[in-house]
């Protein structure tokens, strides 16, 4: 029985031997100069705009005051995170019941696969963000803590 296996494979072998010794054909047309990029931002200087100032291009805000007295800059600062789950609607009732606890701060709702994520807030210091904590943490969000992350702060246009 041995010797029989061992025959099968050796033909089985040498019937596939001649498929092997064609080379695929490789189409050499690719050009990377025709490739559609995005510019490099080191190389327009917006970079090193945002690291000079630590501001991104502004942002307009519809619902905020008038657009052309008003507008939003995003940098980094510091924001809590008062809830964390991989489940949507749970993440969703959280993010309304916040919203009427929270009524005049900012709340917004990250994905971050796979975890749904509450934060509030858009404070510039720590401190500011230590006060909001302990706010969170009495209206009994146990769960919540704070996070560096981009914020986004209201700036009047007449001061760019």
């Amino acid at each position: 029985m041995k010797i029989k296996a061992v025959a099968f494979f050796i033909i089985l072998g040498a019937v596939n031997l001649p498929a092997q010794n064609g080379i695929a054909p490789q189409d050499e047309n690719f050009d990377p100069a025709v490739l559609k990029e995005p510019p490099l931002s080191i190389l327009d200087n917006t970079l090193i705009y945002e690291i000079v100032t630590d501001l991104k291009t502004p942002v307009i805000n519809p619902k905020s005051a008038s657009a052309d007295s008003v507008t939003f800059v995003e940098k980094m600062g510091w924001k809590v995170q008062v809830f964390s789950t991989s489940d949507y609607f749970l993440a969703d009732s959280v993010y309304q019941l916040a919203q009427q606890k929270f009524e005049n701060i900012d709340i917004e709702r990250v994905f971050n696969l796979p975890y749904y994520k509450i934060r509030i807030g858009n404070c510039v210091t720590r401190e500011e963000a230590e006060s909001l904590l302990a706010q969170a943490l009495q209206l009994r969000f146990p769960d919540a803590w704070v996070i560096r992350t981009p914020i986004r702060i209201m700036v009047k246009k007449d001061s760019f």
